[in-house]
């Protein structure tokens, strides 16, 4: 493949990474979490009364009370917002085990094959016949991990014959209010980030309870700004999708010239 074809999808990389950066970027700013929120980051110190704190979160834990969240609620609170539960309906699939992975089947995809850009390619199958009742991801389902490598956003293109892991939540929405590619958005954004932050206490989190999920704010910003947000993505999409074609062309033709020379 000539230079030249390797610079154009140098390119389009770059311009994937743009689109994504501004549409996170138009997200925060209109909520206005950046950059004041990795300012109140910094701060750990805070006070608060028994009837602000324990008594209405059932919390002792003093990473509970960080000013960072205090600060995200209070931008939160000048837009009208409604949580993950109100704006979806949340499906979990299945754990079949181990012993029920064959080569062949239906596809089964783990945390570790979900990424907010896709699903990779899986080697475990499991039996279609014994699993065929059990839900597959729609076109605009959002899947969500809430074990492992929490808060992990993906919204589905079209429907797919696979299975997800119990891990794998399916979040189909219910409310006009958000448009699916922005709710994804805000899901993978600082926005949820910290709120997943302070339910697991500020530790390392493994475990994102559907009870918390559910429980999430979520900021419904004005239709129009949706509308920009949700452009920016699919055009990063869609960039995405002709680097990988142009890439995947480039790979063949280097092996046809291998094979010829050989």
């Amino acid at each position: 493949m000539g230079g030249g074809n390797w610079l154009i999808i140098s390119q389009l990389y770059n311009n994937i990474v743009q689109e994504e950066r501004n549409a996170e970027w138009l997200l925060l700013m209109e909520v206005g979490v950046l950059p004041d929120i990795e300012k109140e980051s910094k701060t750990v110190k805070t006070c608060k009364r028994l009837s602000d704190s324990f008594l209405s979160s059932g919390r002792l834990d003093a990473e509970y009370y960080q000013p960072k969240y205090d600060y995200l609620f209070y931008q939160l609170s000048k837009f009208p917002t409604s949580t993950i539960g109100e704006l979806t309906k949340i499906d979990k699939s299945i754990e079949p085990g181990s012993d029920a992975y064959q080569e062949t089947g239906v596809p089964f995809i783990r945390v570790s094959d979900l990424s907010k850009f896709g699903l990779t390619d899986t080697a475990i199958h499991i039996d279609k016949e014994e699993f065929n009742n059990v839900i597959r991801p729609q076109k605009n389902t959002i899947l969500l991990s809430k074990d492992g490598s929490v808060g992990i956003a993906y919204k589905v293109e079209e429907p797919l014959d696979v299975i997800t892991s119990g891990a794998i939540l399916h979040l189909s929405l219910i409310s006009t209010d958000v448009l699916p590619d922005y709710l994804t958005l805000v899901l993978n954004s600082p926005i949820v980030r910290l709120q997943a932050e302070r339910d697991a206490g500020g530790s390392i989190i493994q475990h994102w309870k559907p009870s918390e999920i559910e429980n999430v704010i979520i900021p419904i910003l004005p239709m129009p700004i949706q509308q920009k947000i949700s452009g920016k993505i699919q055009e990063s999409f869609r960039l995405r999708k002709e680097s990988e074609e142009l890439l995947n062309n480039a790979k063949r033709k280097v092996e046809m010239t291998i094979e010829g020379i050989a």
